[in-house]
């Protein structure tokens, strides 16, 4: 997979840390054409009657909404340039025989289900989301998909269709300025100890759960993770790693 592919995950926690494991993540196959972002202000508009003008009053700034283009593409012309479990889905669904190509149907199915444009009946609404490209790091929930099939083979298989989603961004209580890329419990992060630092509360601080710190203290190879040295610098893996052993274990 290109580490600089976008890449819409869901969760099914509105946190935004524990990942749906059934539809876990879409990566574009190319990443998006447009990206763009509507950063509104709201006033209200006090008129009163018989006079002109006004001084608008400031009320509120609503969520960033904003909307993603991308395309999916069947026919093979840039099959060399997908990633590489692209490229495996691709040479795994494509076919030259009329009516056989099922690469653009099954990752269009694919999209659907990570983005939750239909109900995720463990949660009772569609998937909380997260989009990550570049610094960027946005919890959201999709607000509309739209598809449009512009080529397709003889037997009429969509061989291309370019998809224009619209998202809307979820901010918690109190949260501050974005998150960065480089905040999210998707990568792989750094962490240097502090006084008073336990391997739990690192865990809960990064995960928000505090029982990986199993998984941390097996990360860094720590045989007395209770007496953690100020300075010590820890690695903190993606947080699809921590879910994985701890299901193991």
């Amino acid at each position: 997979m290109g580490d600089t592919n976008l890449q819409i995950v869901a969760y099914y926690k509105p946190e935004g840390n524990n990942k749906n494991n059934e539809s876990q993540s879409f990566t574009v196959d190319f990443n998006p054409n447009t990206f763009t972002i509507a950063n509104k202000i709201e006033f209200k508009k006090e008129e009163a009657k018989g006079k002109t003008g006004g001084d608008p009053t400031f009320d509120k700034i609503p969520p960033l909404e904003f909307t993603l283009e991308f395309t999916i593409d069947g026919t093979g012309v840039a099959a060399q340039n997908l990633p590489n479990e692209q490229k495996n889905k691709f040479n795994n669904t494509s076919s030259t025989q009329p009516s056989s190509n099922d690469y653009v149907k099954s990752r269009v199915k694919e999209l659907r289900k990570v983005t939750g444009s239909n109900i995720n009946g463990d949660i009772h609404r569609p998937n909380y989301l997260a989009v990550l490209w570049g610094t960027f790091y946005i919890k959201c929930i999709l607000t509309s998909i739209n598809i449009t099939y512009n080529l397709f083979d003889r037997g009429g298989s969509p061989l291309r269709a370019k998809i224009n989603c619209g998202f809307l961004e979820r901010q918690q209580p109190g949260a501050g300025e974005r998150e960065t890329m480089y905040e999210s419990p998707d990568l792989t992060k750094y962490k240097v100890t502090k006084q008073g630092d336990s391997l739990p509360l690192i865990a809960k601080n990064n995960y928000n759960e505090s029982f990986y710190y199993l998984q941390i203290a097996k990360a860094n190879k720590l045989k007395n993770f209770r007496n953690l040295s100020p300075g010590t610098t820890l690695i903190l893996p993606p947080i699809t790693e921590m879910a994985d052993n701890y299901n193991d274990e």
